[in-house]
């Protein structure tokens, strides 16, 4: 008897022994600064591994502060951009800002500075509060962006000091002026064989008094899946133009039109250090840090729909304590599963790595749990997610989640035109619909 309890506690020390030493190797690699390598990505990305929880929302706004909502800025109502981010590590470098505006491809425009921006395009990051009563130490920085003069697709460049060089993210961000009114709706696919797996959007666009000399040519059409842009539709031409009616018509029969119904996201809830939340199956508390166990998983795919409320893939930072700012944990997610014969290696993907595949949410396989495992650095919040494994450079969580044509999604319909003379895309028309 005696025997078994020292195994136990044995067992129990050199486990907490190798999360220690795990949760170290995350902060440390954290903490190293990776500096950016060939151009500038138009894109969100993050440079510099220090750079955690990016955040970009509307302010002031009808629908403001909220940090659930795209970043897209309508031009006709109040309000800016607020961008926050944190600083892992004690020191606190200086940062500033700048702002690129882009075609509706996201490649840059042919428009100066002084045509998008009231201001010299450099923004210091004079804001900043070190986090109190956390035990990963981290600086937040936060800044109000200046408002855009014009509609189209912008990238906000952070970078350190005074070196342009030396970006440590970026993030896009939207702006428009609804100059055209978009109706659509989603539903099954027409295509009978994918009828059950995908679903269909479909939609008008009346332009009214707007001028659009080629309808057909003129307008530029993106359509969105759950916030990601690894899953749009881009480049639809009208279906049928009803000149009369100044109306664009945008249904389809091959196709083009589909998008994967996907499924549901999975949750987790670690906005307090004390309680355990939804799908955190244990708490460890060490010196330096909390660390989250969330209950294992297994695959969906094959399985029956089941409806459940979710965030479609975003996420929200929060804590439920009464004491301290957020603090960090690490996060373990498993997935329980035979190693997969085709070789490729699932990944954690959401609304906090933009659905990157990197080896920072790259999952490894342990064969004394039977199940792939990845531990994650995130701030206390409420977080959808989902396993993907690689397809091309896209995530694809179909092998592992499943698909399903009844599941909840959001959608936006994104309209670009360029008018005669006009060097650069503007962005006149934005909808959000939902199935």
């Amino acid at each position: 008897m005696k025997r078994k309890s020292f195994m136990k506690v044995l067992t129990s020390f050199v486990l907490a022994i190798g999360l220690i030493f795990l949760v170290n190797q995350l902060i440390a690699q954290a903490l190293e600064n990776s500096r950016r390598e060939g151009p500038l990505r138009y894109e969100d990305f993050i440079y510099d591994a220090s750079v955690k929880t990016p955040l970009l929302f509307a302010t002031g706004a009808v629908v403001s502060n909220d940090v659930l909502q795209p970043p897209v800025l309508d031009l006709n109502q109040g309000g800016t951009m607020r961008l926050e981010f944190d600083w892992l590590g004690k020191d606190q470098p200086q940062f500033r800002a700048k702002i690129l505006h882009c075609n509706a491809n996201w490649q840059p425009s042919a428009l100066n500075d002084v045509e998008f921006l009231p201001d010299f395009n450099e923004f210091p990051i004079y804001d900043v509060k070190v986090a109190q009563g956390t035990k990963v130490g981290y600086a937040h920085f936060w800044l109000d962006l200046p408002r855009v003069k014009v509609s189209g697709n912008y990238v906000l460049v952070v970078y350190k000091g005074r070196r342009e060089s030396d970006v440590v993210f970026t993030r896009r961000f939207m702006a428009f002026d609804q100059k055209v009114t978009v109706g659509g709706r989603v539903s099954f696919a027409q295509d009978i064989p994918r009828r059950n797996t995908h679903q269909q959007v479909d939609f008008a666009l009346k332009y009214g008094n707007y001028p659009i000399l080629n309808p057909k040519q003129d307008v530029y059409i993106v359509i969105r899946q759950n916030y990601r842009w690894d899953r749009t539709v881009v480049g639809l031409k009208p279906y049928m133009v009803q000149e009369f009616d100044r109306t664009l018509e945008y249904r389809f029969f091959n196709n083009e039109n589909l998008f994967p119904g996907s499924n549901e996201f999975r949750v987790f809830d670690i906005r307090s250090r004390q309680v355990k939340g939804i799908n955190v199956a244990r708490l460890d508390f060490n010196p330096n840090f909390n660390a989250a166990f969330l209950f294992p998983d297994d695959g969906q795919a094959g399985k029956s729909y089941l409806q459940q409320n979710d965030l479609d893939g975003l996420f929200a930072i929060s804590t439920r304590d009464d004491f301290g700012d957020p603090d960090y944990f690490p996060v373990t997610f498993t997935l329980r599963s035979s190693e997969r014969e085709d070789g490729k290696v699932p990944y954690v993907v959401g609304g906090f790595n933009f659905f990157e595949l990197s080896k920072d949410n790259q999952m490894h396989y342990e064969p004394s749990a039977q199940a792939y495992q990845a531990t994650i650095l995130l701030k206390q919040g409420v977080y959808n997610y989902m396993y993907a494994v690689p397809e091309g450079n896209k995530a694809n969580e179909v092998p592992i989640e499943g698909m399903h044509s009844m599941t909840q999604n959001t959608y936006e319909i994104f309209v670009y035109h360029r008018s005669p003379g006009s060097r650069a895309d503007q962005l006149i028309g934005y909808q959000v619909i939902h199935n």
